[in-house]
């Protein structure tokens, strides 16, 4: 094998020099050659270092509820809290009806999948700018940083659907055949949030702005999808409108899938797969762009 290097002589000028090596009988060879499109994306590396992306979530789920008196219990206080407002609020003040489901079950699931999608997309957004100190200091896969957010909070989301189903067997709500669906709606739910904050996340390193203009945005998108309001609300001029915010599709096919209620529309579903696709490849594109610049603009 044979390779070529430059080197400078006393006069300035560069001359080749070949230097040749005998390969021996059963020496290791490493070839380095360019990845593939999804190498570049950082997928494979996520996967090799999953053992780190599980001990940053533990850590995260630890250093966010071990501190507080009530510790882990917040997971589920903090919906039942919100949940306690907005029956108030809507149901008594407001007389909202959500029959036949009861309305606290029905206002306990929008909030936790709102408290999901608003904490997945801030917590990722913002962990980048979060996590600037150890990324300057330590290499590793920085998909793994917007992950741990999404995990975490999808954590929480799951302790509470345990509260969800203990409230279903108390009011006597049964899910049907349509329940094999629910695992689709809210994984699209979980990569939608996702994908949302991790285009924040790459171009919140540039413009801090977005940071600012954030939380507003988000405690006003609760009102943009059936969380503590029943779709038929909705005036029908509008329907189509709001059906093409993904988040309130996804979010009326949990409903849909775990009791029966009224259907999302097929379009808006298949209007938010693709555009939750299109999004999560320019996510991660824009990211692993940002990848390269990101500790020095920390």
């Amino acid at each position: 094998m044979t390779t070529h290097s430059s080197s400078e002589d006393s006069v300035g000028n560069f001359r080749q020099i070949d230097l040749t090596q005998e390969l021996i009988t059963g020496e290791d060879v490493i070839v380095i050659r360019p990845g593939f499109k999804i190498d570049r994306l950082g997928l494979p590396q996520v996967w090799g270092s999953k053992d780190l992306l599980m001990f940053f979530v533990l850590r995260s789920i630890r250093g966010r509820y071990r501190p507080t008196a009530l510790g882990y219990g917040w997971i589920i206080f903090r919906p039942l809290l919100l949940c306690l407002v907005y029956v108030v609020v809507f149901g008594n003040m407001m007389g909202v009806k959500t029959d036949p489901i009861p309305f606290p079950l029905f206002v306990f699931l929008g909030i936790s999948l709102y408290l999901f999608f608003s904490g997945t997309v801030s917590d990722t957004a913002a962990s980048l700018i979060n996590n600037a100190g150890i990324l300057s200091k330590v290499y590793y896969p920085r998909l793994i940083v917007p992950l741990t957010a999404l995990f975490v909070n999808l954590m929480d989301l799951l302790a509470s659907f345990v509260v969800i189903a203990l409230l279903m067997v108390i009011y006597g709500v049964s899910p049907n055949w349509d329940l094999i669906y629910f695992p689709v709606f809210l994984g699209g739910l979980a990569l939608a949030s996702f994908v949302l904050g991790l285009i924040l996340a790459a171009h919140s390193i540039e413009s801090r702005d977005i940071m600012m203009a954030l939380p507003v945005i988000l405690r006003v998108m609760i009102y943009g999808m059936p969380c503590v309001y029943p779709v038929h609300m909705v005036p029908d001029r509008l329907i189509t409108l709001y059906y093409m915010n993904p988040m309130a599709s996804l979010i009326q096919g949990v409903r849909w899938s775990l009791w029966g209620e009224v259907s999302p529309p097929t379009w808006s579903v298949l209007l938010a797969v693709v555009l939750t696709l299109i999004s999560g490849y320019y996510a991660l594109v824009v990211f692993t762009k940002a990848e390269r610049t990101m500790v020095d603009s920390l």
